[in-house]
């Protein structure tokens, strides 16, 4: 569990899936095993007010494809499993955790997040660098593509989170 952990639940009560790809997107993306496949229930979240609602409307905001679920060993806001999966136990461990505004964990993964920012921004400033290098320096030319290729790979990694505008 992490240490800002303050116990809500939230994480428990309200799991988005993308629809059909089993990828579990508030941490991210993790594809979802067996294991914790057979922890979920689906919900329905027309009904739902208050935090959780902002919490939706803040996963849809990002991934329209989402389906909510809520795990089968939360029991009175309480979890009930003997020995959590590492994907519990280590929730959350991403800078693209989505939480909802009142999780004890928020400013940590602000700080990640603004970690990868700046490590994202770093990059593409040396794929500015070997772009200069390639219009100045024939022989290396398809080298500096490559490592350009490999950089802009990374960053489109975190495509789907914003990544182009950071």
């Amino acid at each position: 569990m992490n240490i800002f952990c303050n116990g809500c639940g939230m994480c428990c009560k309200l799991i988005p899936v993308k629809s059909g790809d089993n990828i579990l997107v508030r941490d991210g993306f993790q594809i979802i095993d067996d294991e914790f496949q057979s922890f979920l229930i689906k919900i329905d979240t027309e009904s739902i007010d208050g935090a959780s609602r902002e919490y939706i409307e803040k996963v849809k905001e990002l991934f329209s494809d989402v389906e909510f679920f809520r795990c089968k060993y939360l029991i009175n806001d309480k979890c009930t499993i003997d020995t959590k999966p590492p994907v519990c136990t280590n929730y959350p461990s991403s800078p693209l955790a989505i939480v909802p505004e009142e999780c004890a964990c928020i400013g940590d993964i602000f700080i990640k997040n603004e970690e990868l920012k700046r490590k994202i921004r770093k990059i593409k400033e040396e794929i500015l660098d070997y772009e200069v290098l390639i219009s100045t320096d024939d022989k290396d030319s398809a080298s500096y593509k490559k490592i350009i290729e490999n950089l802009n790979r990374f960053v489109n990694k975190y495509k789907d989170f914003g990544s182009e505008d950071w």
